[in-house]
Parts: C-alpha cells; structure tokens; sequence
C-alpha cells in the first residue's frame, strides 16, 4: 500500500499563479495525500480562490498574522501526521508523476532523507526558459557542495521525512531569506543523505514579484553567514574565514588579496577543513573522494595544488596559480557565467526570441 504524503504549500498574496499551482497537486497521478495549505494572512483572493476547490484533501489553515517562511514550514510539520512531505511553492507548478516518483525513490532507497528533482524553470507567462539538471554521488558530494556556500538541492521540488526535518530543529527564523540553506546544511551536518530524482518534476516560475528576486541582496548576505559558521565548525585556522571566501569564489575579506604568502595560509586552512570533516562527519574513502572533486571540481587545481605552486618564484606562481583557478578571476567567473547563461536559453531559441520581441516592443 502506498504511503499517505503531505503536500504543504504556504500562500501569502498568491494570485495571479495560484490556481494554476493547486491544480497541479491535485491532478497527481498520485492520490493518497493531504493538500495542507497555510495561508499567512495574505490580502489579496488567495483563500476565495483555495475554497472554490471542492476537493477533501485540500485543508486550508488561516494565520492571522504572518509568520513567513520558518515560521509557517514549523506550523506545516507540527500540524502534518504523515511520514512524508512534499513541498510545493505558491507560484510553481508540479508535473503529474512527481510525487508518485519522488515517493517512489524514498521508498526504494530508505538511507535518503530528503530529495529534489530537476527542475524547469518558466517564466512569468509560463513559457520554459531554462533546465536545471544536476546529481548528488553520495554524502562527500551533498556535504562538499554545502562547504562551498552553495545549496546542493532545490527547495521548490522537495520531499523528504517528516522525522529528518524534525529532528534536524526545522527551519530556523534567525537566518530569514536563506532559510532553505540553513537548514539543508543541518541535515547535511546532522549526518543525513540527499539525492536529486533524474526526472523534471517542477516548473518554477521566475517573476518579478518572487521572494528570492525581491530580497537577492539580504538572501545572499545571510547565505554568507551560514556558510562562515559552516566552515569555522571545522575550521579553527585564523585563515578560516579567507577559506570560507575563496570556496565561494568570493574577493577575499582580508584585504591580502591571493598572494604566495596568503595562499599558502588558506590551503593550510583547508586542508584543516578537509581532515576535521573526515574525523567529525565518519566520512568514508568514496565519499570522501566524492567530497574533494567536488571541491576542487570548483575552485580548481591552483587551489588543490596551491601549497606546492607558492615553491615558485611570484613570476611563475600567479600565472600558474590562476590559469588552475581560472574561476578565482573576476572577470573570467562573470564571463563565463554569462556564456553558460546564454547556452541555457538557447535551449528553448523561440522563448528567447519572443523575450527580446519583448523588450524591444
């Protein structure tokens, strides 16, 4: 018998892409869930429209005052009595086999606490304008990512066991705007597995009036804190912090700049980092090989390799250096990423011309 899921979906001002989001859930191919909806005192239509559903699965909960994100995902799993949950944005939309499929994985593979699946992500007209695709090995890659200050999963597509998220501590106020980082660093620290279901499964939609385009900025800076933390835990060095920029590909803080001297100090720092990990988190030799190619997969070979580069003279060091970490230059990290973006879109070339049709009209 298949197991009884929650949906949990939080609604603030949802409309205009509200209905198109419920309906999602409730065309599944699978049936045997709740539709828990908390609605955090919105002003505009949002409970009108939940209540001209007629379905029982739906159950609508009304906060008089808003909570925000922690706050109403605390009140969602105090409130759900299932052992799954499966996490639904108001703006976004489910295809019909994702909870069957996402289900389906926890099941077949019970060491997982949390998943996502490939994402799409969709403008405000619904049209598709980018794929998001990528895997999590093993624990050295989810924990690896983390230690990068990036989160290695995709809250809007999310499931995972009530109990995990439980006993993580929930989702923490303090860190607002990056919540979904914060607590998806817990789990990883708290020992648990992640993994990404091979399947797209949502279309995000990407609109002006999305929480994490209005506050990218605070989202960002609180990002930032939780990854110091996440890397001082390990980390002891006096260079910890100067680690924790250059994992984020980040102007380092200190004002020193990547120099031999300072490079050498950092790779000390990380290499603290990386020893600490293994003993504390009983990081196995896959994962741990797991953990450090995602790591330098990242930062480059100039980092992997840094402590023996600054044996050469400074003429030799930082051409070296560099040309490993290509990605450490500004310049060359923006360009890129502006490349990569473009490849993305040409994926879908009619939406791209009917964007700058747009613009231009």
């Amino acid at each position: 018998m298949k197991p009884r899921v929650t949906v949990l979906t939080t609604v603030y001002n949802g409309l205009p892409y509200l209905s198109e989001a419920i309906e999602s859930i409730l065309n599944q191919t699978y049936t045997n869930f709740e539709f828990l909806i908390i609605d955090d005192a919105s002003t505009d239509a949002s409970v009108e429209c939940i209540k001209s559903y007629k379905d029982h699965r739906i159950r609508l909960v009304r906060n008089e005052n808003n909570l925000g994100t922690s706050g109403n995902m605390n009140r969602g799993l105090s409130l759900i009595e299932t052992p799954y949950v499966v996490r639904l944005d108001q703006d976004d939309v489910s295809l019909s086999k994702r909870i069957e499929e996402q289900i389906a994985y926890l099941e077949k593979h019970p060491d997982i606490a949390i998943v996502c699946s490939w994402e799409q992500t969709i403008d405000s007209n619904g049209r598709k304008i980018r794929d998001w695709k990528r895997a999590i090995r093993n624990y050295g890659d989810f924990l690896g990512t983390v230690l990068l200050g990036l989160c290695p999963i995709w809250h809007p597509s999310i499931a995972f066991k009530k109990e995990v998220m439980i006993d993580a501590g929930g989702f923490n106020a303090e860190y607002a705007r990056a919540e979904d980082f914060e607590v998806t660093t817990r789990i990883a620290l708290k020992r648990y597995d992640a993994a990404i279901v091979p399947r797209f499964h949502v279309l995000q939609r990407e609109h002006n009036n999305r929480q994490s385009m209005l506050y990218d900025n605070r989202q960002a800076n609180v990002a930032r804190r939780v990854h110091n933390e996440t890397v001082n835990r390990f980390c002891s060095h006096s260079d910890a912090n100067c680690l924790a920029a250059l994992l984020r590909l980040e102007k380092d803080p200190c004002g020193k700049a990547y120099n031999r001297k300072h490079i050498k100090d950092i790779m000390m720092a990380l290499n603290q980092l990386i020893s600490n990990v293994r003993d504390k988190q009983k990081i196995n030799p896959d994962e741990m090989k797991s953990l450090e190619d995602t790591i330098y997969r990242r930062v480059g070979f100039g980092v992997r390799y840094g402590a023996k580069l600054t044996r050469l003279p400074s003429i030799l060091f930082y051409p070296t250096f560099y040309s490993l970490s290509p990605l450490l230059i500004p310049g060359v990290r923006r360009t890129l990423s502006g490349v990569y973006s473009k490849l993305q879109e040409l994926r879908y070339p009619i939406n791209c011309f009917n964007k700058l049709k747009e613009r231009n009209s």
